[in-house]
């Protein structure tokens, strides 16, 4: 049995560190399931269970994507397969569908709307409260397990495409508006994007994103792309001009002039997803490129720390069910799982005396706090220091979180 750790990499980091950059390590596993040209459009991850959509079925796996079957087949078109939690897995679709599961697609509740409205998409602020919307117009709320539907007519003359729960708060948004006005004389065209919030109670829109001037500039602007996030309870978006994607936390930005990007920009791609680890942010696109970018720079003209091709041809969404283990699913049938790691941090390789290897232990310093052990599927593990300090492993793969001075670290750990 051999343990491989920090040492294998202290050359290659030392080396980096000078330099100033940062490094991702990660693997990166196929799962193809057992049916041909799925276009997997949704993915709900927990445990070892994978459901995973394409066009109206749901398919389940309970050994982390090695067997399959079918956990529900529709006659009536699905638009959404949604998880807020393990518990809140909600499933939306044409003539007011709403379905619920809490056991992982075994059984499903039918929660549908009354009218029979093609639902868009749906969000949960927990197992208990949900919103749905339907078309341009139909805003469905219920707050409770016990409580009927409430149903809003909040027309808007744009298309919906984004709905997200953040800041206790239903955010959602989509299309474009776009109106031409003269001001002293002067003939000007005017594009933005409109976004509501709805706290419970009260609807209250505001506009996210616009610009102004000639025609052939405003018109080529397109805002169907807009998507918004909830990272570690914030709202950031992003949204395509010119091909180009551009990302931002806070509730307003602007397209002007020459200058006026003062966001991060992603060139001919489209964003699908962002997570938050520490200070930076890992964006995720359509063409399966991974930036990380400082979050307190995202909306300054952000620097791009590190830029990663994972070579998959296409993205449709991601899900971030453990620390850092990340599922995107694809085309042909195929979702892959991401596993970030950090083998060795930059404390480690100024002291290189923190942490040390004897075979298939671990040797911890007095000085370092274990915060989690945790295996390859995000799962903590009780291994607990011994009297002498040792951590001893069984054969698998491990991530390693520890505290050292004011500072978290993470690496991974692999047992053979």
């Amino acid at each position: 049995m051999c343990l491989y750790s920090m040492k294998n990499y202290i050359f290659a980091i030392i080396f980096i560190s000078s330099l100033n950059l940062f490094s991702m390590e990660y693997d990166l596993d196929v799962i193809t399931l057992p049916y041909d040209s799925l276009n997997i459009e949704d993915i709900v991850v927990s445990n070892f269970t994978i459901l995973a959509r394409s066009g109206n079925t749901i398919y389940k796996s309970t050994d982390d994507g090695t067997n399959w079957k079918i956990a529900f087949n529709s006659e009536l078109k699905v638009n959404q397969l949604y998880s807020k939690d393990p518990h809140t897995i909600l499933l939306v679709g044409e003539k007011g569908m709403v379905y619920r599961t809490m056991d992982y697609g075994e059984t499903w509740l039918d929660e549908s709307v009354e009218d029979k409205y093609d639902i868009n998409m749906i969000a949960a602020k927990d197992y208990t409260n949900y919103l749905a919307i339907a078309r341009n117009r139909w805003v469905y709320y219920k707050e409770s397990l016990q409580s009927d539907w409430k149903t809003y007519d909040y027309y808007t003359n744009v298309h919906l495409s984004t709905l997200v729960n953040a800041e206790d708060k239903y955010y959602f948004g989509g299309g474009s508006n776009f109106r031409d006005y003269y001001y002293r004389n002067e003939h000007y065209f005017e594009f933005t994007m409109d976004v509501a919030s709805f706290n419970g109670n009260t609807f209250k829109g505001f506009r996210i994103g616009y610009t102004w001037g000639d025609y052939d500039r405003v018109t080529k602007r397109n805002a169907d792309s807009l998507r918004l996030y909830n990272l570690n309870d914030t709202l950031f978006a992003s949204t395509v001009d010119y091909n180009d994607s551009y990302v931002t936390a806070g509730k307003g930005f602007e397209f002007n002039y020459e200058d006026y990007y003062d966001l991060f920009k992603i060139k001919n791609d489209v964003v699908i997803g962002l997570l938050n680890y520490s200070d930076s942010i890992y964006i995720f696109s359509r063409k399966g490129i991974v930036e990380i970018v400082t979050k307190s720079d995202l909306s300054r003209k952000g620097s791009n720390k590190e830029s990663y091709d994972l070579k998959i041809n296409f993205v449709n969404q991601i899900n971030n069910p453990y620390s850092k283990v990340i599922y995107l699913s694809s085309n042909n049938s195929r979702i892959y799982k991401m596993s970030i790691y950090e083998p060795v941090s930059t404390i480690q390789v100024e002291t290189n005396n923190l942490i040390k290897q004897y075979n298939n232990r671990l040797w911890v310093d007095n000085e370092v706090e274990i915060i989690g052990i945790y295996n390859y599927i995000g799962q903590k593990q009780n291994i607990n220091r011994s009297s002498n300090n040792y951590l001893e492993f069984k054969q698998g793969i491990y991530y390693l979180s520890y505290k050292y001075r004011n500072n978290i670290y993470n690496h991974k750990i692999m047992v053979n």
